[in-house]
């Protein structure tokens, strides 16, 4: 993952991670034409799950949301492919990725449910159901659908 920011530094991302509880298997610092500095990111977790191409563990959700909230407390208008600032971040996860919520609360995979529509059309929410390994832990996940943007619901 490309993170963009024109404040964060690479020690910020290393502290992170160890509050993550996640290890790198690729950390590169990159230029961004939007941003001071740009970092090029692949985590290693324990989601249960091998990384594309590579043979390590991959980072749960959890994990990487622990990683970018502390991120986004840093610098909210960090930029990732998949959020456009903190706002966005903390609406996408429901507010999951608090400075309360550790690495211990972390669940490996998380069952999500199939997108509901909200009643405006704009987006669809998704809860985690759990599996028969764990109940459904509330965790939320939102998105946009086709021809809505988040500026539009963030007014």
């Amino acid at each position: 993952m490309k993170i963009h920011s024109d404040s964060i530094e690479s020690l910020d991302i290393r502290k992170a991670a160890r509050f993550a509880g996640v290890g790198f298997t690729r950390f590169d610092l990159a230029g961004s034409r939007s941003r001071a500095a740009a970092f090029d990111i692949i985590l290693t977790g324990d989601s249960g799950r091998r990384q594309n191409g590579g043979g390590d563990e991959a980072a749960s959700w959890d994990q990487w949301g622990i990683l970018l909230g502390h991120l986004y407390r840093l610098d909210p208008q960090m930029r990732t492919p998949y959020y456009e600032n903190g706002d966005h971040f903390a609406w996408v996860t429901g507010g999951r990725f608090t400075e309360d919520f550790t690495a211990i609360d972390c669940h490996r995979q998380h069952k999500w449910g199939f997108g509901l529509q909200n009643v405006t059309g704009a987006y669809s929410v998704a809860e985690c159901e759990g599996n028969t390994r764990h109940e459904g832990c509330g965790a939320i996940q939102r998105w946009m659908l086709r021809g809505h943007e988040f500026a539009d619901i963030n007014r």
